[in-house]
């Protein structure tokens, strides 16, 4: 099945691949070739793709995923994020100190719950992502 995931900056990946498993709004799931149709909402967490070459980790931010028959009969998933992180990209000890600073920043709140705290909690989840990423691609 194809794979094309963006972000506003432009394609970051577009490529066949055998499985995904993605960080639904309602929990992860997993596409194989034969899926269903079927539009889901991402949250920030890690999605997974699977090549003949192996898995590949990436973090990402909150989004969009859709699930496609092409024209010939084949299968397409399209997802569209704001952001999106190679696992071998990120630097796990600046991750887990700016983590540390938003969860003491998010603890120390008192003003009302609206947009900006919900944006310091969106930031927040985008680096526990990123975090989640780094520590799963790392080497056991």
């Amino acid at each position: 099945m194809h794979l094309s995931l963006t972000t506003p900056r432009g394609s970051v990946i577009d490529t066949e691949v055998d499985e995904v498993t993605a960080p639904g709004a309602l929990g992860e799931f997993g596409v194989l070739p034969g899926h269903i149709p079927f539009l889901s909402a991402l949250r920030a967490g890690v999605f997974v793709y699977r090549t003949k070459d192996g898995p590949r980790l990436l973090a990402v931010s909150e989004g969009i995923l859709t699930v496609a028959r092409t024209p010939d009969g084949g299968d397409k998933v399209l997802v569209l994020v704001e952001q999106a992180t190679a696992a071998s990209d990120v630097d796990r000890d600046a991750t887990s100190r700016e983590l540390a600073a938003l969860d003491a920043e998010i603890a120390a709140w008192k003003k009302d719950a609206g947009g900006e705290y919900k944006s310091l909690l969106a930031r927040r989840d985008w680096v526990a992502a990123r975090a989640d990423a780094a520590d799963r691609a790392a080497p056991h």
